[in-house]
């Protein structure tokens, strides 16, 4: 299957332009679309709950600021980036919505080899609830 539009999906860490690196590549070599997604999870089901998420700054504010962080990392990349996507949501209904909403074929996603991760990956839940082909690249901090 040739993939027409790749997004790359992102947490901001500093692991977005690696991952940005390996969508480019295959966008490259399919001569896809590629953009970029960060979804804002923090204000949604458990992470309210815990208190997570709790900005001292404007929602325009914050949307500038990671507007800003896209744009930055979407700079690095060696092929064209068609757009830097922010949204506020559950993860993976927000992913489904953007999907269908631009026409995305192929979500690149990273996946942290540590603890944490067993415990509470968004890889998992992603393969368990996309309705789109995804793509998980192994992020090994050694």
């Amino acid at each position: 299957m040739a993939y027409q539009h790749i997004v790359v999906a992102t947490d901001l860490s500093e692991d977005a332009e690696f991952l940005l690196g390996k969508g480019a590549r295959l966008a490259a070599a399919l001569n896809a679309k590629l953009s970029l997604i960060y979804i804002d999870i923090h204000r949604t089901g458990y992470y309210a709950e815990l208190g997570v998420g709790e900005y001292n700054y404007t929602d325009r504010t914050f949307s500038e600021r990671v507007k800003n962080m896209l744009n930055a990392i979407r700079g690095q990349s060696s092929y064209p980036v068609e757009e830097a996507i922010v949204s506020r949501g559950e993860l993976t209904a927000e992913l489904n919505r953007a999907a269908k909403d631009k026409g995305f074929d192929l979500i690149v996603f990273g996946h942290h080899h540590d603890v944490w991760s067993r415990l509470m990956s968004s890889a998992r839940q992603a393969i368990n609830d996309l309705n789109v082909d995804l793509l998980v690249i192994p992020i090994d901090k050694k």
